[in-house]
Protein backbone atom coordinates (compact mmCIF):
# COMPACT_ATOMS: atom_id res chain seq x y z
CA UNK A 1 0.00 0.00 0.00
CA UNK A 2 1.52 3.06 -0.97
CA UNK A 3 2.61 4.85 2.17
CA UNK A 4 0.34 8.33 3.49
CA UNK A 5 3.30 11.13 2.45
CA UNK A 6 3.18 9.94 -0.97
CA UNK A 7 -0.59 10.30 -1.35
CA UNK A 8 -1.14 13.25 -4.20
CA UNK A 9 -2.81 16.37 -1.67
CA UNK A 10 -5.04 19.16 -3.37
CA UNK A 11 -6.30 22.05 -2.38
CA UNK A 12 -6.94 25.85 -2.22
CA UNK A 13 -4.58 28.17 -3.59
CA UNK A 14 -3.34 30.93 -1.21
CA UNK A 15 -1.80 32.56 -4.15
CA UNK A 16 -1.16 35.79 -1.44
CA UNK A 17 -0.19 36.10 2.38
CA UNK A 18 -3.69 37.74 2.26
CA UNK A 19 -4.62 41.17 2.35
CA UNK A 20 -3.85 43.75 5.30
CA UNK A 21 -6.18 45.94 6.76
CA UNK A 22 -5.12 48.85 5.24
CA UNK A 23 -5.31 47.45 1.85
CA UNK A 24 -8.91 46.16 2.38
CA UNK A 25 -9.70 49.67 3.60
CA UNK A 26 -8.70 50.75 0.31
CA UNK A 27 -11.38 48.84 -1.45
CA UNK A 28 -14.29 51.06 0.83
CA UNK A 29 -12.34 54.61 -1.22
CA UNK A 30 -14.02 53.52 -4.73
CA UNK A 31 -17.49 51.68 -4.59
CA UNK A 32 -18.73 49.26 -7.52
CA UNK A 33 -21.87 50.04 -9.00
CA UNK A 34 -23.36 52.72 -6.60
CA UNK A 35 -24.26 56.41 -6.80
CA UNK A 36 -21.88 56.64 -3.67
CA UNK A 37 -18.48 56.89 -4.11
CA UNK A 38 -17.31 55.68 -0.96
CA UNK A 39 -18.14 53.98 1.98
CA UNK A 40 -17.69 57.04 4.44
CA UNK A 41 -20.54 58.70 1.93
CA UNK A 42 -22.93 55.62 2.44
CA UNK A 43 -22.64 56.09 5.94
CA UNK A 44 -22.54 59.94 6.53
CA UNK A 45 -26.36 61.01 7.53
CA UNK A 46 -27.32 58.14 8.58
CA UNK A 47 -28.29 57.56 12.31
CA UNK A 48 -28.70 53.62 12.28
CA UNK A 49 -27.15 51.22 10.87
CA UNK A 50 -28.65 46.86 10.65
CA UNK A 51 -25.70 44.78 9.08
CA UNK A 52 -26.23 41.37 7.87
CA UNK A 53 -23.63 38.54 8.73
CA UNK A 54 -23.04 35.29 8.25
CA UNK A 55 -23.44 32.29 11.02
CA UNK A 56 -20.83 30.35 12.30
CA UNK A 57 -21.09 27.78 9.75
CA UNK A 58 -19.37 29.57 7.08
CA UNK A 59 -16.26 30.63 7.01
CA UNK A 60 -16.50 34.45 5.90
CA UNK A 61 -14.02 36.85 7.86
CA UNK A 62 -16.77 38.81 9.18
CA UNK A 63 -14.21 40.33 12.42
CA UNK A 64 -11.73 41.09 10.00
CA UNK A 65 -14.11 42.97 7.85
CA UNK A 66 -16.33 44.69 10.50
CA UNK A 67 -12.44 46.01 12.04
CA UNK A 68 -11.42 47.74 8.23
CA UNK A 69 -14.81 48.82 8.06
CA UNK A 70 -15.02 50.52 11.74
CA UNK A 71 -11.29 51.72 11.10
CA UNK A 72 -12.18 53.12 7.75
CA UNK A 73 -14.79 55.18 8.96
CA UNK A 74 -12.68 56.51 12.28
CA UNK A 75 -10.01 57.61 9.34
CA UNK A 76 -12.73 59.59 7.65
CA UNK A 77 -13.93 60.91 11.01
CA UNK A 78 -17.12 58.47 11.49
CA UNK A 79 -17.54 56.73 14.80
CA UNK A 80 -19.89 53.79 14.76
CA UNK A 81 -20.48 53.96 18.34
CA UNK A 82 -22.33 57.46 18.01
CA UNK A 83 -25.23 55.71 15.30
CA UNK A 84 -27.66 53.25 16.73
CA UNK A 85 -25.64 49.79 14.71
CA UNK A 86 -27.22 46.51 14.89
CA UNK A 87 -26.41 43.00 13.65
CA UNK A 88 -28.88 39.92 11.95
CA UNK A 89 -26.99 36.72 12.11
CA UNK A 90 -28.51 34.94 8.99
CA UNK A 91 -29.11 31.50 10.00
CA UNK A 92 -30.96 30.95 6.74
CA UNK A 93 -32.21 27.54 8.01
CA UNK A 94 -29.19 26.65 10.29
CA UNK A 95 -30.13 26.11 14.22
CA UNK A 96 -29.41 29.40 16.07
CA UNK A 97 -26.16 29.94 16.87
CA UNK A 98 -24.66 29.72 20.42
CA UNK A 99 -23.44 32.32 22.51
CA UNK A 100 -19.52 31.47 22.12
CA UNK A 101 -20.63 31.00 18.27
CA UNK A 102 -21.97 34.48 18.09
CA UNK A 103 -18.88 35.75 19.92
CA UNK A 104 -16.70 33.80 17.32
CA UNK A 105 -18.43 35.26 14.44
CA UNK A 106 -18.43 39.13 15.99
CA UNK A 107 -16.32 39.19 18.23
CA UNK A 108 -15.35 42.39 20.58
CA UNK A 109 -18.47 43.63 18.15
CA UNK A 110 -20.97 41.24 20.10
CA UNK A 111 -20.41 43.81 22.98
CA UNK A 112 -23.46 46.30 23.72
CA UNK A 113 -24.92 45.99 20.18
CA UNK A 114 -28.02 44.88 19.63
CA UNK A 115 -27.99 41.41 17.93
CA UNK A 116 -30.76 39.71 16.27
CA UNK A 117 -30.52 36.14 15.53
CA UNK A 118 -32.62 34.51 12.09
CA UNK A 119 -35.17 31.73 12.47
CA UNK A 120 -36.21 29.98 9.74
CA UNK A 121 -38.36 28.09 11.39
CA UNK A 122 -40.55 30.07 14.23
CA UNK A 123 -39.32 33.63 13.72
CA UNK A 124 -41.72 35.70 12.24
CA UNK A 125 -41.90 36.37 8.69
CA UNK A 126 -43.84 38.74 5.92
CA UNK A 127 -45.28 37.15 3.03
CA UNK A 128 -43.72 39.73 -0.10
CA UNK A 129 -45.08 37.77 -2.80
CA UNK A 130 -42.97 35.20 -5.48
CA UNK A 131 -40.37 34.36 -7.27
CA UNK A 132 -41.55 33.46 -11.42
CA UNK A 133 -40.08 30.13 -10.17
CA UNK A 134 -42.87 29.64 -7.45
CA UNK A 135 -40.66 30.53 -4.60
CA UNK A 136 -43.08 31.97 -1.83
CA UNK A 137 -41.02 35.14 -0.32
CA UNK A 138 -41.40 35.48 3.50
CA UNK A 139 -38.92 37.29 5.09
CA UNK A 140 -37.71 37.81 8.72
CA UNK A 141 -39.90 41.42 9.67
CA UNK A 142 -36.78 43.06 11.33
CA UNK A 143 -34.77 44.03 8.73
CA UNK A 144 -38.11 45.79 7.56
CA UNK A 145 -38.10 49.75 7.75
CA UNK A 146 -34.30 49.96 7.93
CA UNK A 147 -32.79 53.10 6.21
CA UNK A 148 -29.28 51.30 5.66
CA UNK A 149 -28.20 48.37 5.53
CA UNK A 150 -24.52 46.55 5.29
CA UNK A 151 -24.15 42.67 4.34
CA UNK A 152 -21.01 41.01 5.07
CA UNK A 153 -20.43 37.77 2.62
CA UNK A 154 -17.87 35.53 1.30
CA UNK A 155 -17.36 33.83 -2.32
CA UNK A 156 -16.98 30.45 -2.97
CA UNK A 157 -18.09 27.81 -4.97
CA UNK A 158 -21.13 25.48 -3.45
CA UNK A 159 -22.29 22.37 -5.07
CA UNK A 160 -25.89 23.04 -6.06
CA UNK A 161 -25.78 27.32 -6.19
CA UNK A 162 -23.11 27.18 -8.14
CA UNK A 163 -21.15 29.75 -5.79
CA UNK A 164 -22.38 30.68 -2.11
CA UNK A 165 -21.42 34.20 -1.11
CA UNK A 166 -23.82 37.93 -2.01
CA UNK A 167 -27.02 37.18 -2.59
CA UNK A 168 -27.30 34.17 -0.19
CA UNK A 169 -27.69 37.29 2.62
CA UNK A 170 -30.72 37.31 1.88
CA UNK A 171 -31.90 34.44 0.11
CA UNK A 172 -31.82 32.19 2.55
CA UNK A 173 -30.15 34.06 5.02
CA UNK A 174 -32.93 35.76 5.93
CA UNK A 175 -36.31 33.95 4.74
CA UNK A 176 -38.35 31.73 6.60
CA UNK A 177 -38.23 27.41 6.07
CA UNK A 178 -40.90 27.43 3.49
CA UNK A 179 -39.28 29.98 1.44
CA UNK A 180 -35.70 27.82 1.60
CA UNK A 181 -36.98 24.62 0.86
CA UNK A 182 -38.87 25.61 -2.10
CA UNK A 183 -35.92 27.28 -3.40
CA UNK A 184 -33.59 24.21 -2.27
CA UNK A 185 -35.86 21.94 -4.12
CA UNK A 186 -34.43 23.38 -7.19
CA UNK A 187 -31.49 21.80 -6.28
CA UNK A 188 -32.67 18.30 -7.68
CA UNK A 189 -32.07 19.72 -11.16
CA UNK A 190 -29.31 18.73 -12.92
CA UNK A 191 -27.67 22.11 -13.72
CA UNK A 192 -28.15 22.80 -10.32
CA UNK A 193 -24.09 22.35 -9.82
CA UNK A 194 -20.62 23.53 -8.66
CA UNK A 195 -19.49 26.51 -10.43
CA UNK A 196 -22.53 27.58 -12.57
CA UNK A 197 -24.80 30.43 -12.74
CA UNK A 198 -25.75 31.15 -15.96
CA UNK A 199 -28.39 28.50 -16.40
CA UNK A 200 -28.48 27.41 -12.42
CA UNK A 201 -32.30 27.54 -11.55
CA UNK A 202 -31.30 27.50 -7.86
CA UNK A 203 -29.25 30.93 -8.39
CA UNK A 204 -31.24 31.82 -10.91
CA UNK A 205 -34.28 31.79 -8.54
CA UNK A 206 -31.75 33.34 -5.76
CA UNK A 207 -31.45 36.72 -7.87
CA UNK A 208 -34.85 36.68 -8.79
CA UNK A 209 -36.09 36.46 -4.96
CA UNK A 210 -33.31 39.32 -3.66
CA UNK A 211 -34.63 41.56 -6.56
CA UNK A 212 -37.56 41.56 -5.10
CA UNK A 213 -36.55 41.82 -1.59
CA UNK A 214 -34.46 44.44 -2.02
CA UNK A 215 -37.12 46.23 -3.84
CA UNK A 216 -39.72 45.93 -1.18
CA UNK A 217 -37.51 47.01 1.72
CA UNK A 218 -36.94 49.99 -0.13
CA UNK A 219 -33.59 50.32 1.85
CA UNK A 220 -30.14 50.95 0.70
CA UNK A 221 -27.88 48.26 0.94
CA UNK A 222 -24.34 48.21 0.59
CA UNK A 223 -22.43 44.43 0.00
CA UNK A 224 -18.83 43.73 0.83
CA UNK A 225 -18.07 40.69 -0.30
CA UNK A 226 -14.90 38.87 -0.19
CA UNK A 227 -12.54 35.82 -1.31
CA UNK A 228 -10.89 34.21 1.36
CA UNK A 229 -8.99 30.98 3.07
CA UNK A 230 -8.34 30.34 6.33
CA UNK A 231 -9.15 33.71 7.90
CA UNK A 232 -6.89 35.39 5.17
CA UNK A 233 -8.73 37.90 3.31
CA UNK A 234 -7.10 37.60 -0.42
CA UNK A 235 -9.86 40.20 -2.10
CA UNK A 236 -12.96 42.40 -1.03
CA UNK A 237 -15.02 44.45 -3.16
CA UNK A 238 -18.01 46.68 -1.75
CA UNK A 239 -20.96 48.50 -2.81
CA UNK A 240 -23.45 46.73 -5.25
CA UNK A 241 -25.43 43.81 -3.97
CA UNK A 242 -25.10 41.59 -7.19
CA UNK A 243 -22.30 43.84 -8.81
CA UNK A 244 -19.18 42.72 -5.45
CA UNK A 245 -20.44 38.92 -6.14
CA UNK A 246 -20.11 38.66 -9.87
CA UNK A 247 -16.88 40.55 -9.57
CA UNK A 248 -15.09 38.20 -7.40
CA UNK A 249 -16.97 34.66 -9.16
CA UNK A 250 -13.50 34.71 -11.11
CA UNK A 251 -11.07 35.42 -8.28
CA UNK A 252 -13.20 32.80 -6.27
CA UNK A 253 -12.79 30.10 -8.97
CA UNK A 254 -8.88 30.78 -9.20
CA UNK A 255 -8.33 30.24 -5.71
CA UNK A 256 -11.14 27.01 -5.11
CA UNK A 257 -10.95 25.02 -7.83
CA UNK A 258 -8.01 22.58 -9.46
CA UNK A 259 -7.03 20.21 -12.04
CA UNK A 260 -6.51 17.01 -11.74
CA UNK A 261 -5.24 14.35 -14.54
CA UNK A 262 -7.41 11.54 -14.05
CA UNK A 263 -9.84 10.45 -11.28
CA UNK A 264 -8.66 8.50 -8.35
CA UNK A 265 -9.32 5.32 -7.20
CA UNK A 266 -9.41 6.32 -3.27
CA UNK A 267 -10.19 10.03 -2.59
CA UNK A 268 -10.03 11.46 0.70
CA UNK A 269 -11.87 14.02 1.09
CA UNK A 270 -11.04 16.45 4.44
CA UNK A 271 -13.44 18.34 5.46
CA UNK A 272 -11.91 21.41 7.93
CA UNK A 273 -13.64 24.11 10.12
CA UNK A 274 -16.63 25.04 10.02
CA UNK A 275 -18.14 22.57 7.58
CA UNK A 276 -16.74 19.92 10.06
CA UNK A 277 -19.71 20.04 13.28
CA UNK A 278 -22.17 17.88 11.48
CA UNK A 279 -22.89 15.61 8.75
CA UNK A 280 -24.95 17.57 6.80
CA UNK A 281 -22.32 20.72 6.39
CA UNK A 282 -19.14 17.86 6.22
CA UNK A 283 -21.19 16.35 3.08
CA UNK A 284 -19.71 19.40 1.18
CA UNK A 285 -16.37 17.06 1.17
CA UNK A 286 -18.23 14.58 -0.15
CA UNK A 287 -19.52 16.63 -3.15
CA UNK A 288 -16.34 17.64 -3.86
CA UNK A 289 -14.48 13.99 -4.05
CA UNK A 290 -17.12 12.73 -5.96
CA UNK A 291 -16.13 14.78 -9.20
CA UNK A 292 -13.07 12.84 -8.97
CA UNK A 293 -13.52 9.29 -7.73
CA UNK A 294 -13.53 6.54 -10.61
CA UNK A 295 -16.97 4.30 -10.85
CA UNK A 296 -15.94 1.51 -8.27
CA UNK A 297 -13.84 3.56 -6.57
CA UNK A 298 -13.89 4.67 -2.60
CA UNK A 299 -14.58 7.92 -0.76
CA UNK A 300 -13.13 8.35 2.63
CA UNK A 301 -14.91 11.07 4.31
CA UNK A 302 -13.05 12.39 6.95
CA UNK A 303 -14.37 14.88 9.17
CA UNK A 304 -15.08 15.23 13.12
CA UNK A 305 -19.08 16.22 13.02
CA UNK A 306 -19.08 17.05 16.52
CA UNK A 307 -22.03 18.19 16.70
CA UNK A 308 -23.90 15.22 15.14
CA UNK A 309 -25.92 14.62 11.90
CA UNK A 310 -27.22 18.00 11.25
CA UNK A 311 -30.87 19.01 10.14
CA UNK A 312 -33.10 16.06 11.47
CA UNK A 313 -34.74 16.09 8.35
CA UNK A 314 -31.97 14.95 6.63
CA UNK A 315 -30.90 12.67 8.63
CA UNK A 316 -34.34 10.72 9.56
CA UNK A 317 -34.82 10.63 5.40
CA UNK A 318 -31.84 8.42 4.74
CA UNK A 319 -32.69 6.10 7.56
CA UNK A 320 -36.42 6.00 6.68
CA UNK A 321 -36.04 2.95 4.61
CA UNK A 322 -33.01 0.33 3.61
CA UNK A 323 -33.91 0.54 0.37
CA UNK A 324 -32.19 3.29 -1.08
CA UNK A 325 -34.00 3.78 -4.03
CA UNK A 326 -37.33 3.67 -2.31
CA UNK A 327 -35.61 6.90 -0.57
CA UNK A 328 -35.04 8.63 -3.83
CA UNK A 329 -38.36 8.06 -5.05
CA UNK A 330 -39.88 9.31 -1.69
CA UNK A 331 -38.01 12.30 -2.08
CA UNK A 332 -38.86 13.22 -5.74
CA UNK A 333 -42.46 12.88 -5.06
CA UNK A 334 -42.26 14.98 -1.48
CA UNK A 335 -38.83 17.02 -1.71
CA UNK A 336 -38.09 18.87 1.88
CA UNK A 337 -35.51 21.25 3.30
CA UNK A 338 -32.26 18.84 3.40
CA UNK A 339 -33.25 15.56 0.99
CA UNK A 340 -31.26 16.90 -2.22
CA UNK A 341 -27.97 15.81 0.18
CA UNK A 342 -29.81 12.52 0.73
CA UNK A 343 -30.20 11.37 -2.80
CA UNK A 344 -27.08 13.19 -4.29
CA UNK A 345 -25.33 10.60 -1.29
CA UNK A 346 -27.40 7.40 -2.46
CA UNK A 347 -27.05 7.82 -5.74
CA UNK A 348 -23.53 7.97 -5.56
CA UNK A 349 -23.38 4.85 -3.06
CA UNK A 350 -24.97 2.96 -6.64
CA UNK A 351 -21.76 2.35 -8.00
CA UNK A 352 -19.24 3.73 -5.45
CA UNK A 353 -18.33 3.09 -1.61
CA UNK A 354 -17.95 5.47 0.71
CA UNK A 355 -16.33 5.48 4.55
CA UNK A 356 -16.48 8.00 7.36
CA UNK A 357 -13.55 8.82 10.16
CA UNK A 358 -15.61 10.81 12.32
CA UNK A 359 -16.94 11.14 15.77
CA UNK A 360 -20.56 10.11 14.92
CA UNK A 361 -22.16 6.27 16.26
CA UNK A 362 -21.30 3.75 14.21
CA UNK A 363 -24.80 3.46 13.49
CA UNK A 364 -25.43 6.31 11.93
CA UNK A 365 -22.90 5.84 9.40
CA UNK A 366 -24.00 2.76 8.67
CA UNK A 367 -28.30 4.18 8.79
CA UNK A 368 -26.37 6.71 5.96
CA UNK A 369 -25.69 3.65 3.90
CA UNK A 370 -21.72 4.02 4.76
CA UNK A 371 -19.23 2.23 6.40
CA UNK A 372 -17.21 3.97 9.72
CA UNK A 373 -13.72 3.77 10.78
CA UNK A 374 -11.80 4.91 13.55
CA UNK A 375 -9.08 6.33 11.54
CA UNK A 376 -7.65 6.97 8.41
CA UNK A 377 -5.25 4.30 8.10
CA UNK A 378 -7.62 1.80 8.97
CA UNK A 379 -9.67 3.56 5.72
CA UNK A 380 -7.22 3.39 3.41
CA UNK A 381 -6.02 -0.27 4.31
CA UNK A 382 -9.72 -1.71 3.27
CA UNK A 383 -10.22 0.76 0.59
CA UNK A 384 -6.86 -0.53 -0.83
CA UNK A 385 -7.90 -3.89 -0.55
CA UNK A 386 -11.00 -2.82 -1.70
CA UNK A 387 -10.34 -1.55 -5.32
CA UNK A 388 -7.73 -4.58 -5.84
CA UNK A 389 -4.91 -2.27 -7.44
CA UNK A 390 -1.21 -2.33 -7.00
CA UNK A 391 -0.71 0.83 -7.33
CA UNK A 392 -4.06 2.55 -6.84
CA UNK A 393 -4.04 6.27 -7.53
CA UNK A 394 -5.06 8.43 -4.27
CA UNK A 395 -6.00 11.67 -4.06
CA UNK A 396 -6.40 14.01 -0.85
CA UNK A 397 -8.66 17.10 -1.00
CA UNK A 398 -7.78 19.54 1.92
CA UNK A 399 -10.25 21.72 2.90
CA UNK A 400 -12.58 19.64 0.36
CA UNK A 401 -16.23 21.56 1.84
CA UNK A 402 -14.31 24.72 -0.26
CA UNK A 403 -12.11 23.09 -2.89
CA UNK A 404 -13.49 21.66 -5.89
CA UNK A 405 -11.46 19.80 -8.46
CA UNK A 406 -12.11 19.11 -11.87
CA UNK A 407 -10.17 16.79 -14.67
Amino acid sequence: MKMYSEIEKIGPQQLSDGSSLEEIKKNYEKLLGTRYESLDQFVDGSDELLFIVNDAKRGTPTITILRSIDEYLLDNSIDLSDREFSFIIATGSHESPTREEIEEILGPYSEDSEILVHRARDGHHDRIGVTEKGTPLNIDERIEGREKIININSVEPHYFAGYTGGRKSLLPGICNWKTIEKNHELALQEKSKYLSLSENPVHLDMLDGCQKIIDFLDAEILSVNSVATSKKVLEVRAGDFFATFDFLVPKAKQVFTGKVDREADIVIARVGSPADKNLYQSLKGFEAGKLICREGGILILISKCSQGTGPKEFYEILKSSEDPDEIIEKVEKNYTLGAHKSTNLLNFLKNHDMYIVSDLDDDIVKNSFCKPFDNVEEALKKAHNHVNRDSPKILEIEKAHEFVPHI
